[in-house]
């Protein structure tokens, strides 16, 4: 499979944005690290701005190629199930540290507008949003705006990749592992111990 020139500087942006952040990331050192011309990211891309949000959008969608629920899990309680989908999504970030890394950057710093990130994760994690939704709708999660769930969910799961990914030694420990996706569901989940 040939990889195209697009790829390519998306590949180059993500490694320099990952390395020295968004601001501090010229075009010009995408363009040169990507090995063309300056003007073909311009072809591709109309501004970084663009860069940087078909970048967040093809990360989004590489990660809604893992975080798939086969019809057995999707039968299990909704907190198995999301925390299945917790794990897949741990697992992921830990092998693409650097797309983890952006996607922090990203959720920081305000580079996207919010109503950017959240179409993309709308698009291409619907799962996530039918899930806080059924969650709701049966009294198990926290009936807060869903913009605010899915936009606090991101957070508490990058939060989360970059401890593992930063402590390397407790990736395959269960019991950081499971107190990780218990800090995550607490947060979201309706406490019905009363």
């Amino acid at each position: 499979m040939t990889i195209t020139k697009r790829d390519k500087l998306l590949d180059s942006a993500l490694l320099l944005f990952s390395d020295n952040g968004v601001h501090s990331t010229s075009t010009a050192s995408i363009a040169k690290h990507a090995g063309v011309a300056n003007g073909t990211l311009f072809h591709h891309f109309e501004s970084k701005l663009a860069l940087v949000e078909a970048l967040y959008i093809s990360i989004k969608h590489q990660l809604s190629q893992v975080a798939v629920l086969d019809e057995q899990l999707l039968a299990m309680p909704l907190k198995e199930q999301v925390s299945n989908l917790w794990n897949i999504t741990i697992d992921w970030a830990i092998k693409n540290p650097k797309a983890l890394i952006f996607c922090q950057q990203v959720a920081t710093s305000n580079i996207l507008p919010l109503s950017v990130r959240l179409k993309a994760m709308k698009q291409e994690l619907s799962i996530l949003e039918a899930m806080i939704t059924l969650g709701q709708s049966q009294h198990e999660i926290i009936d807060f705006p869903i913009d605010l769930m899915i936009d606090q969910c991101q957070a508490q799961i990058i939060t989360s990749g970059l401890f593992f990914i930063s402590n390397d030694a407790y990736v395959n420990d269960e019991t950081y592992r499971h107190s990780a996706f218990e800090l995550f569901w607490r947060a979201i989940a309706i406490d019905n111990s009363h």
